[in-house]
């Protein structure tokens, strides 16, 4: 039975093997292929498009909101109100920053890892990631710049006074321009102490960092996409510690904050007005991850495409007879 078994597997074989190749489905093969990577590409351009004009258009509502935060400052009557919406805003630059790191982490694995993947597009897309994630520590910077750090204002104010035995007694209170002085100075410190402790563990991070990679390409066993993305990553991470230490000190030099104050209504206005900003670009955030995971999944399918593609083009002009005329 085993026999009979092998003996038609082998007459199946020989059938196969003496089928000719059906060339003018191959070359009809290779023109639909063409049009339909033209037709995804056409669509991951257009989507490619869409994100530019989004990420943009995000970009600068966060640009204009920081530079509106920055020119404020506190008054006697608004208090902490301005300084606590920009702590608001820092918090949510600091988010987003976060969601950068997450997705600089995927390319930076895939790239190590996937020899099959788009290469120079996803460098590209680092290269981006990394001058959002800058922008948005810079403007984090400049917010706690922008937040005064006190001033030498004296603490009692006469409250009037009277006439007692021929002696005029004056009464005096705690101005209110120095309680607003200490709220400032409270709150900018706060402000201050924390981006001051997230840059040196940010420092302290990637100096162990820079010391890994090192170590790692000293190793001598990397493979070659590995040696690549890990000597970009040395440069990238260099470069970094440099500028962490500059945002250090400048963070850490007292503040000559000189905004605009504000009303008590008026920061009220400004609450509200933040309150809507900070859901439109949070709402536009999201989306714009959402369409370039999209478009990223849609640039990987294009080439795998375009791969299989150029690999039944080499096979045509190697095989097909009518190519070899036309040589």
């Amino acid at each position: 039975m085993k026999a009979l078994l092998a003996v038609s597997l082998l007459s199946v074989l020989c059938v196969s093997a003496q089928e000719p190749v059906d060339l003018e489905a191959r070359r009809q093969s290779v023109v639909t292929m063409k049009q339909h990577l033209e037709m995804r590409q056409k669509r991951f351009d257009e989507v490619m498009g869409e994100i530019r004009t989004r990420s943009q258009a995000t970009d600068k509502k966060i640009g204009e909101l920081v530079t509106m935060l920055a020119n404020l400052k506190d008054s006697e009557t608004s208090k902490r109100r301005v300084s606590g919406i920009k702590a608001e805003a820092i918090g949510g630059l600091k988010r987003m920053i976060e969601v950068y790191r997450t997705e600089r982490r995927v390319i930076v694995e895939k790239l190590r890892t996937d020899g099959s993947a788009p290469a120079e597009a996803l460098k590209k897309d680092m290269e981006a990631i990394d001058a959002l994630a800058e922008k948005r520590v810079a403007q984090i910077v400049e917010l706690v710049k922008s937040m005064p750090g006190g001033e030498d204002v004296q603490k009692y104010e006469s409250a009037g006074g009277y006439y007692y035995n021929g002696y005029y007694e004056e009464d005096t209170r705690v101005s209110e321009a120095w309680r607003q002085n200490r709220r400032d100075k409270v709150e900018s410190e706060k402000q201050r102490r924390e981006v001051q402790q997230a840059l040196e563990k940010s420092i302290k991070d990637l100096e162990s960092r820079q010391a890994t990679l090192k170590a790692s390409l000293a190793g001598g066993k990397l493979t070659a996409p590995e040696k690549e993305i890990f000597q970009h990553e040395l440069g990238y991470v260099t470069n970094l510690v440099s500028q962490r230490k500059a945002q250090l000190v400048e963070v850490t030099a007292p503040s000559e904050a000189a905004g605009e104050a504000a009303s008590k209504g008026e920061a009220d206005d400004l609450k509200q007005l933040f309150a809507d900003a900070r859901r439109d670009i949070a709402a536009d955030f999201t989306k714009n991850l959402r369409l370039y995971h999209s478009a990223a999944a849609e640039r990987e399918k294009i080439h795998a495409a375009q791969e299989k593609l150029d690999a039944r083009v080499k096979w045509l002009e190697e095989n097909d007879p009518a190519a070899k005329k036309k040589e």
